[in-house]
């Protein structure tokens, strides 16, 4: 699953998450720029939660919420703010 999103109006930043759970290779970015990677091989939690803070002057507090589904896929949650703003789900 991969998707990006935009922050910020004055000060823009782009955060880019990218995970692949055949391989178990996580990544988020912000502005292209690694701030969190991992690799998972066996037993992946069922929920997990991955927490950043974004913005110099404009401050954000990003969280993005993974979660397993029974077989194969996932569903995503993206906080802004402890605000829900994206769902994300799939394979």
């Amino acid at each position: 699953m991969r998707f990006k999103f935009e922050l910020g109006e004055n000060e823009k930043h782009t955060v880019e998450y990218e995970f692949n759970q055949l391989l178990g290779r996580l990544s988020i970015k912000v502005d292209d720029k690694p701030v969190q990677e991992s690799v998972r091989l066996f037993s992946e939690p069922v929920r997990q939660d991955y927490t950043i803070n974004v913005g110099q002057q404009e401050k954000y507090t990003v969280r993005i919420e993974k979660e397993r589904k029974n077989l194969y896929g996932q569903i995503n949650r993206v906080f802004i703010n402890n605000r829900l703003t994206q769902f994300y789900q799939g394979v």
